[in-house]
């Protein structure tokens, strides 16, 4: 077996091969199918028993080349950059370059063999490129919207008009798009229907979810999805004089973690579970930003638990007795 490690960037691949006898090879590429058809082309020879493929999740420049090889056939892994820092910083690694990114990559992924990435559905796929672009569109109203409320000049005014009619259009008819080819696919609108079954997510932060966290169910522990997106606690003490404060790792999908922000507020206002969680909290004196982590926290795990156990939130789960009682 050998083991290819990729520091990805925007515009780069740079890539290390460990072979089987030993040997080392290394290359770079450009982030794009004409890079990947090349390095597709500079693997061929060391596919005879096998290469297992790993890259950090970064923003989103890995998915394409992640999904080229594994559509090629190869083992591809995708792994939290905290996990690469880590392990860097375990085996002592002074420097930080796009070559020396890529050789801690392939030693991580021969020495721990992570578990492999299982990529989205052309459904899945067709459906995360649509709320990006509608995500996209909205940003770029705003950036208009912005510009429009401090322009004097007339001609640039009704230009300016124009083009915020138009994009507050396509953006409506984007979301009536992206709601029909979730009703239209039964897998999506049975997930769809559990996460908005969650009090505090609606329609909006279900498909968010859906789009950016596709694999939420296949995760081994709500906690480690959770982790994925960043909303785990990290905590920094040392003997006992050095206690700084808990906060979110935010190592992980941002993406996620600004679609939980405003749900969760509702969550701590409407959501049994949720609120219980809060008073605890309270009761332990933790300041509202704790408290508001906890609950997009919380959140993942109801989503987790919804979608692995394909059943309805439950309100007053707390108030029904277990089973062995």
């Amino acid at each position: 077996m050998a083991y290819l490690g990729i520091d990805v960037s925007k515009d780069t691949l740079a890539v290390k091969l460990l072979l089987a006898d030993g040997q080392q090879e290394q290359g770079e590429y450009s982030n794009s199918a004409s890079g990947f058809k090349k390095l597709g082309r500079w693997l061929k020879p060391h596919q005879v028993e096998g290469v297992h493929v790993c890259m950090e999740a970064t923003n989103i420049y890995w998915e394409e080349v992640a999904q080229y090889l594994h559509d090629q056939g190869y083992k591809v892994s995708v792994v939290n950059p905290a996990r690469i820092k880590g392990f860097a910083q375990s085996q002592l690694r002074r420097h930080k370059t796009d070559k020396v990114d890529a050789d801690v990559i392939a030693q991580f992924c021969q020495a721990i063999t992570p578990s492999i990435w299982v990529p989205p559905t052309p459904e899945q796929r067709k459906l995360r490129a649509l709320v990006r672009h509608q995500k996209a569109l909205q940003k770029t109203l705003t950036q208009q919207t912005n510009r429009l409320a401090t322009c004097t000049e007339p001609a640039v005014k009704s230009s300016l008009e124009l083009i915020i009619t138009t994009l507050s259009s396509e953006i409506e008819r984007l979301q009536v798009q992206i709601q029909a080819f979730i009703d239209d696919h039964p897998d999506l609108k049975q997930q769809f229907t559990l996460l908005i079954s969650i009090t505090g997510i609606g329609p909006k932060t279900a498909i968010g979810l859906l789009a950016e966290m596709y694999d939420l169910a296949d995760y081994d522990t709500a906690r480690s999805a959770a982790a994925d997106a960043g909303l785990t606690p990290s905590h920094y003490s040392s003997g006992k004089t050095v206690h700084r404060k808990s906060k979110l790792s935010k190592m992980g999908k941002s993406s996620v973690r600004g679609l939980l922000y405003f749900p969760a507020i509702t969550a701590l206002q409407h959501n049994p579970i949720i609120q219980a969680l809060k008073q605890r909290l309270q009761a332990q004196g933790k300041a509202w930003k704790v408290i508001l982590g906890a609950a997009m926290r919380k959140l993942v795990h109801l989503a987790y638990g919804v979608l692995k156990n394909q059943t309805p939130f439950d309100p007053n789960f707390l108030n029904n007795p277990s089973p062995s009682t």
